[in-house]
């Protein structure tokens, strides 16, 4: 769980520091953390590798912005999953896993089929 926390604080650590320093609640903590991720570059070669290695394929996608995207990677038991970061530049791609993890068959990966979505407020309160 830990290593879920710490991927989708990376992937939204641009959108933290684009943000205003007032427009945080009080109650988030900046934190700088140290972790090796690997990457390739193509996301043909990533889904290559996660499929030979683990079985897995793409079952989910996200933008970020313009250029940047993620992925999550399940296997078909969904006992193992891996999300991805692709980050197109002018001419050059990188795609990174930046999580990976396994369970028990049918817990890594499921998705809310009712979300109740909150209405949103403004930051700080």
């Amino acid at each position: 769980m830990k290593a879920l926390a710490l991927a989708l604080a990376l992937i939204a650590a641009p959108l933290a520091v684009a943000a205003e320093e007032s427009d945080v609640p009080r109650d988030v903590v900046s934190r700088t953390v140290r972790m090796q991720i690997f990457c390739v570059g193509s996301m043909v070669r990533m889904a290559t590798l996660l499929g030979d290695k683990f079985g897995e394929a793409p079952v989910a996608m996200g933008r970020l912005n313009d250029t940047d995207s993620f992925l999550i990677f399940v296997d078909k038991y969904r006992s193992t999953s891996t999300i991805v970061i692709a980050k197109q530049r002018k001419e050059t791609v990188e795609v990174c896993m930046v999580w990976s993890g396994k369970a028990e068959p049918g817990l890594t990966f499921a998705l809310n089929p009712s979300p109740q979505f909150p209405e949103q407020k403004e930051f700080g309160t």
